[in-house]
């Protein structure tokens, strides 16, 4: 199946009810297992709840997760249904104890949580380390080495987003479990399927990325 048809098709359990997923249903999560130690997050994939207001999904999020983990056969987690937790955000939660449960059982070496910014944003990618604390510097380096060869050079370091909120899953995962983790904020134009030529170089230099932190 081509990739954009793939991605639509995965998209449809996410735009669900107005990106609220699959109302109801328990857990709140979904996960995918591989054998690459790497896993995938996308704790926005669906409308989330944040200081008493909905706030909007980071649409094709939990797309690209499910299409990487086709790709690559890490693991993947992402939200499935609406929640009063907000994963990325709360102390503690389900989410990111299933998150924690998969890490120690599986021996994951990279946890790489995706985002989704607006086409406003002044960066093609947002790379949120913690501010440079939560993976090693080769790894960073050869993360922005490998957008760069694929075409995404607008890439920043903590811009915006640096995941440093105690309730994010970067830091839960550098933190509390102790393993190498990246928050991704991609901005729509390049998580957007309709702008395909972008959308690829995403899909590419993500693809990359995993294969090599898995080897790492």
């Amino acid at each position: 199946m081509h990739i954009l048809s793939l991605i639509e098709k995965y998209e449809l359990q996410f735009s669900n009810n107005n990106y609220f997923g699959d109302i109801g249903v328990e857990p709140s999560y979904s996960i995918v297992e591989g054998t690459l130690p790497v896993l995938v997050s996308a704790p926005h994939a669906i409308n989330h709840y944040r200081e008493h207001a909905v706030k909007p999904a980071d649409m094709y999020t939990g797309s690209l997760a499910l299409l990487l983990q086709k790709l690559t056969n890490c693991y993947c987690i992402y939200s499935n249904s609406f929640s009063k937790e907000d994963p990325n955000y709360i102390l503690g939660g389900e989410y990111k104890a299933a998150l924690g449960t998969i890490v120690k059982e599986h021996q994951i070496n990279f946890v790489i949580d995706l985002h989704g910014a607006s086409k406003d944003r002044e960066f093609d990618i947002d790379l949120g380390t913690l501010h440079g604390t939560s993976i090693q510097e080769n790894n960073i380096n050869e993360v922005v080495r490998i957008f760069f060869n694929n075409g995404i050079t607008n890439v920043h370091q903590n811009h915006t987003f640096s995941a440093s909120h105690p309730g994010t899953v970067t830091s839960y995962s550098a933190k509390e479990l102790l393993v190498q983790s990246i928050q991704i904020e991609i901005n729509r134009n390049y998580r957007n399927p309709k702008s395909f030529d972008l959308f690829q170089k995403t899909i590419h230099s993500l693809e990359q990325i995993i294969n090599q932190l898995g080897g790492a």
